[in-house]
């Protein structure tokens, strides 16, 4: 079937309309997070380690049951609003009765699960206060699921912004006038609603009026939010089992090496989701219209993270030394092999999320929940294998092949349910780029800079070389990136 050519400067436009997309949505993950460290370092200083260790307990519980109330629910919003955005006031009031529903399980099971566990008071009600602001949080995803619906992502940046900076502010001030986890678990409350209350107020009244809702509404989303929630839940196990299967056999001193390691993998797997995400809603649309053109929007997508990653990954794996001794010291000289695994794991995973993204849009779910549950299962019984004898080295081989497995598998579904099977140009490009970095490593560089340099020149011309990316890539890229160039 051919794909309708689209012109350069449409296509520009749209690349440009993507890269703004996704500095949005990095500065909506970035920013509260930012703001919200001021409040922890004050707490940390203020209440000392063994109260400050009762907050890190109250929050670790109400982050896990958070999966609870938020279920996956945002993707799926964001699809269905992209492709009917005249329905979107029926979908956001189902949404929201949806979130009510679970919102008031997770807090009824953090109750009835922390309570009995004789953490005390303080830890209870801390855990309650954070589990607030977390179901809070989920009716702000509804609204956030909108604006990136519409592409309006800055709205959420905005709102993003306005979380962190009232939880931060207001956290320090309350931790330390009153030097109390409870007053200081009530700041993400406010900053929750900041949130909520700035979103509201910039999506049109039509949007989020009435009250009315249909029992049939509610009813479809529930079906349809199953496979999105399973698939939530699972991955989420996912990519945190291996840290609790490593503390269980080896104990503390691994798990910092392990996470020292892991943090670079941690960031790349949060880029590949907002340069996923930003294109989302475009895939969504395309899926919803044009055949032809939902099969070159997704294969394209996926080529275009997969390539991105490759190239990340190789530089990383190059400077794997170099970055562990400047950032975490000699000390950590054990996290350079686990970052070693995990670098190499690093084009799986970008398949892996570009896979679930377009997937979701191909409305098969299901077959991502399948994947990630195969996954969490070979995960564990790698990590059971090589973890009690290799330790954090162990668990980091155990990550790597369960991903690329995973890859594997994600890659089979593509072609069949999504016709997004990357080109062979693409895997091409995709294995000379894996191959040239030990030959990069290999030369006599101290710092490993000019190496890790060589390596992105040689890299750049294998794909322009192999047509991975056209020049007609490259004429949209220059386009975009224009001072001319409009919104």
């Amino acid at each position: 079937m051919s794909v309708p050519v689209v012109p350069v400067a449409d296509a520009a436009a749209g690349a440009r309309r993507i890269g703004l997309n996704a500095m949005s949505l990095l500065g909506a993950y970035v920013l509260p997070r930012l703001f919200s460290v001021i409040a922890v370092v004050v707490a940390a200083r203020v209440l000392g380690a063994e109260r400050f260790g009762a907050y890190g307990t109250a929050g670790a519980y109400a982050v896990i049951l958070s999966i609870a109330a938020t279920l996956g629910l945002q993707p799926l919003l964001v699809r269905d609003i992209a492709r009917s955005p005249a329905r979107a006031a029926e979908l956001l009031r189902a949404a929201h009765v949806v979130k009510a529903a679970s919102a008031l399980f997770m807090l009824t099971t953090l109750v009835l699960l922390v309570g009995p566990l004789g953490y005390g008071r303080e830890v209870v009600a801390a855990a309650v206060l954070l589990g607030v602001s977390y179901a809070i949080g989920s009716f702000a995803e509804n609204l956030a699921a909108y604006v990136q619906a519409v592409e309006r992502m800055h709205v959420w940046t905005e709102s993003s912004a306005i979380a962190g900076l009232v939880t931060g502010v207001l956290g320090a001030l309350l931790v330390w006038t009153t030097s109390s986890v409870v007053w200081f678990c009530a700041a993400p409350i406010a900053g929750q609603l900041a949130a909520l209350a700035w979103l509201a107020a910039r999506v049109p009244a039509e949007v989020r009026a009435g009250t009315s809702v249909r029992r049939d509404d509610v009813v479809r989303m529930l079906r349809a939010l199953a496979p999105f929630a399973a698939a939530f839940v699972i991955l989420t196990l996912y990519y945190k089992v291996d840290v609790l299967l490593l503390a269980h056999w080896r104990g503390t001193v691994d798990v910092g090496i392990y996470t020292a390691g892991h943090k670079f993998f941690d960031v790349a797997h949060a880029l590949a989701i907002v340069a996923a995400a930003a294109v989302y809603p475009r895939l969504s649309r395309d899926t919803a219209h044009t055949a032809a053109t939902a099969r070159w929007s997704g294969t394209r997508a996926t080529e275009i993270l997969l390539l991105g990653a490759t190239l990340a990954a190789g530089v990383l794996w190059i400077l794997r030394a170099h970055i562990v001794r400047l950032l975490f010291g000699d000390a950590y000289a054990d996290a350079v092999p686990v970052l070693g695994w995990l670098a190499i794991a690093m084009p799986a995973l970008a398949v892996n999320i570009a896979g679930r993204y377009v997937l979701g849009t191909a409305t098969r779910m299901d077959r991502v929940a399948l994947l990630y549950a195969g996954a969490l299962l070979l995960s564990i019984v790698l990590n059971a294998r090589w973890a009690p004898v290799l330790g954090p080295l162990g668990t980091a081989r155990a990550h790597a092949v369960a991903e690329s497995v995973l890859a594997l598998g994600m890659l089979h579904a593509l072609r069949v349910y999504a016709a997004a099977l990357p080109g062979v140009r693409t895997l091409t490009a995709v294995a000379a780029a894996a191959l040239l970095a030990p030959v990069a490593a290999a030369l006599p560089d101290p710092t490993g800079i000019a190496s890790a340099a060589l390596y992105i020149v040689a890299v750049l011309a294998v794909y322009t070389g192999t047509g991975a990316v056209s020049a007609r890539d490259r004429t949209v890229l220059r386009s975009a990136l224009s001072p001319r160039a409009g919104p």
